[in-house]
């Protein structure tokens, strides 16, 4: 997946996707995010989405399915950087009150801990 980045920011691992996050792609996110989580060391998942272009209703499934299960194992879960086009859907479907949302590097190093 050349369009994904992992970072590790403390114990907060954040994901950089650029692109199109569609049924093609969510399957391999959530297998790399599985295993990226099998160890108790991450205790936030942030996701970037500033370079993604379009979302799918797999791609908010993929979202929702995420912050549902780390907020059900006491783990924090952001959302940083939506894109306008990710805005919008987020929006469409009611969403953006969902999600704990960062817009900018100050609120996203308050959420890592660093």
């Amino acid at each position: 997946m050349e369009k994904l980045t992992l970072r590790r920011i403390g114990n907060a691992l954040m994901l950089h996707y650029v692109g199109e996050i569609t049924l093609e792609i969510t399957g391999d996110l959530k297998r790399l995010l599985d295993a990226e989580l099998e160890g108790d060391e991450v205790a936030t998942v942030v996701i970037d989405l500033g370079d993604v272009s379009f979302m799918d209703s797999s791609g908010i499934g993929f979202l929702v399915s995420v912050n549902t299960r780390m907020r059900s194992a006491g783990r924090a879960f952001f959302l940083y950087r939506l894109s306008p086009p990710v805005e919008k859907t987020l929006g469409l479907v009611q969403l953006l009150q969902f999600f704990q949302i960062l817009s900018d590097e100050a609120a996203l190093t308050a959420a890592c801990g660093k």
